[in-house]
């Protein structure tokens, strides 16, 4: 046991103060502490301040704190044989914890323990009334603790779901906001960098290729970026000094939805108040505000790389970009991808797609079709359905003018009327499944993988029905009542040549059925039927005015 009959005590004053524990009172402060305990040690000449310990912004839930370990170690040094806190909270708030280094620990190293305003002092012998309150105090002190935690955890997520930005550091291409630290503002430097990646990304180029880009041009990564302007920012994926763009880094950024304006919080959670380690959150329990701040990308920019980032979008060695069809192409049969191969004939290079499933011995036919042939091909329908639907949107903009009726509204309601049928004829398969449990023509197993099935199409039907009811609420606050999506096809009226983001945008994939028969389905496949059939049924009553148009 140290010190063991020294009269004379060589003593060391604790202070901390924690700023997510309730500590902030004025008389908590380090300031405060200080000056009470010295004033105790001007009242006690026995005790000899050796040396003071300040933990400032640490929590009392546990004893991971620089200058408590700094204190341990003195101790163990036999450089300290007391120890002076304001209060027992001010030492430590767990309850276990902090009987153990009163009752087990301290005792042993022969360590004095004073805390003052808990008129609490070790070396009092037959202090029955401090061994009694002393282990309530600790209770108290630690219920504390848990009282405070929960207050703070339910204030954060009140400020998430108001949109508020609680972060310590905000993402790449965004910076808080001087008048209000919980408002993202945008970092124009910054998400410029993000909008090169995304058109970068749309346009054809791999991960790989764009991280090589952004090094080359000297762009630092976004951890250094923050460092370089003035961030002690931190994160677990730093691997060394002059970090540089990786795939990771950029994919990261194109799966940020938080670029579209979404404010994503509550990822991860704390254990508890006592384990400061987090564990990740279900994104069913994420708190999501949308339009929280500014946009850098737009959704439908956002949703068409989150779709590029599913495909197959490998490169050759040689090349920097994927091929335009890369990942759309599905095999009519097997439904797997089709593989993109290269074939050398009488020195000439030509370059084919076929069944990934035949490939690799599955069973299925070659689906072999011609790359060039195919880009073609692909690129006429693409000139056809823009053209016809530049056409109709004429023919039926002029009609809803001269005869007062909303067109577009009218497109949404059959659409609406169509998967009405659908839900319908679902409900009525779900109705009639339990009669063919309750008859035992299906089995339990049968029943359940059945039913599972058909609440699935009844949820999508009713989730579709309550999005084009949504855009029919919309539609009328305009003037045109067309859809607004033509936009984006319209875009592409005087189309040359087949690129990546005209792919990505227009097509969501391509059955190939053989060397010569390709279907192609586009985005908005139904609004586009819809449109379609409204524009050839217009025709056929109103021929001779379409014609003198």
């Amino acid at each position: 046991m140290f010190f063991q009959g020294n009269e004379k005590y060589n003593c060391a004053t604790y202070l901390r103060l924690s700023r997510s524990d309730g500590d902030q009172q004025e008389s908590n402060s380090i300031k405060n502490q200080r000056a009470l305990l010295n004033d105790y040690l001007g009242k006690h000449p026995e005790l000899h301040k050796v040396d003071e310990y300040v933990d400032d912004g640490y929590s009392g839930t546990n004893f991971e704190r620089p200058d408590f370990k700094r204190m341990m170690q003195d101790i163990e040094n036999r450089k300290i044989n007391c120890i002076i806190v304001k209060d027992l909270s001010r030492f430590g708030r767990n309850y276990i914890e902090t009987g153990r280094y009163l009752e087990r620990i301290f005792p042993f190293m022969g360590v004095r323990f004073i805390a003052i305003n808990d008129h609490y002092d070790s070396a009092e012998e037959n202090d029955d009334k401090g061994r009694i309150l002393i282990p309530f105090n600790n209770l108290i002190n630690d219920t504390y603790c848990r009282d405070i935690s929960l207050r703070v955890r339910s204030h954060l997520d009140v400020k998430r779901k108001e949109g508020q930005f609680i972060g310590s550091f905000a993402g790449y291409g965004y910076r808080k906001d001087p008048k209000d630290k919980n408002h993202l503002i945008i970092d124009e430097y910054a998400a410029g960098i993000v909008q090169e990646i995304f058109k970068q990304k749309l346009n054809g180029m791999s991960s790989q290729r764009i991280a090589s880009h952004l090094n080359e041009l000297g762009v630092l990564p976004p951890n250094e970026y923050k460092r370089a302007n003035g961030f002690n920012y931190t994160c677990g994926f730093q691997a060394g000094l002059n970090q540089k763009w990786t795939v990771v880094s950029v994919n990261r950024i194109l799966k940020n939805e938080s670029y579209t304006g979404t404010l994503i919080q509550g990822k991860r959670r704390k254990i508890n108040y006592k384990v400061k380690k987090s564990h990740d959150v279900g994104s069913e329990n994420w708190i999501r505000v949308e339009d929280a701040h500014d946009a850098i990308i737009s959704k439908g920019e956002f949703q068409q790389v989150q779709q590029l980032l599913e495909l197959d979008t490998r490169t050759a060695p040689s090349q920097t970009t994927v091929y335009p069809l890369s990942g759309f192409l599905r095999c009519a049969d097997c439904g797997q991808n089709m593989i993109r191969r290269t074939v050398t004939k009488n020195g000439k290079k030509y370059q084919y797609y076929h069944c990934s499933t035949y490939k690799n011995g599955g069973g299925c036919t070659p689906h072999m079709i011609n790359s060039e042939k195919l880009t073609e091909s692909v690129l006429a329908a693409i000139r056809h359905q823009v053209t016809l639907l530049v056409e109709a949107e004429k023919v039926l903009s002029n009609a809803e003018l001269a005869s007062g009726e909303q067109i577009g509204i009218k497109i949404l309601d059959s659409q609406i009327t169509a998967l009405e049928a659908e839900l319908e004829r679902y409900s009525n398969l779900k109705i009639r499944l339990y009669q063919d449990l309750c008859d035992d023509v299906v089995s339990r197993e049968e029943y359940g993988e059945m039913n599972t099935r058909f609440a699935q199409k009844i949820k999508e039907a009713q989730d579709k029905i309550q999005e084009i009811r949504e855009k029919k609420q919309e539609a009328l606050k305009h003037d045109t009542l067309l859809p607004t999506w033509l936009e984006e096809f319209k875009q592409y009226e005087h189309i040359k040549t087949l690129e990546r983001r005209v792919v990505v945008e227009l097509i969501d994939h391509i059955d190939v059925h053989s060397k010569t028969e390709i279907e192609i389905h586009f985005c908005f496949e139904d609004e586009l039927h819809s449109i379609t059939e409204k524009f050839m049924e217009y025709q056929a009553h109103h021929g001779n005015e379409v014609a003198e148009e």
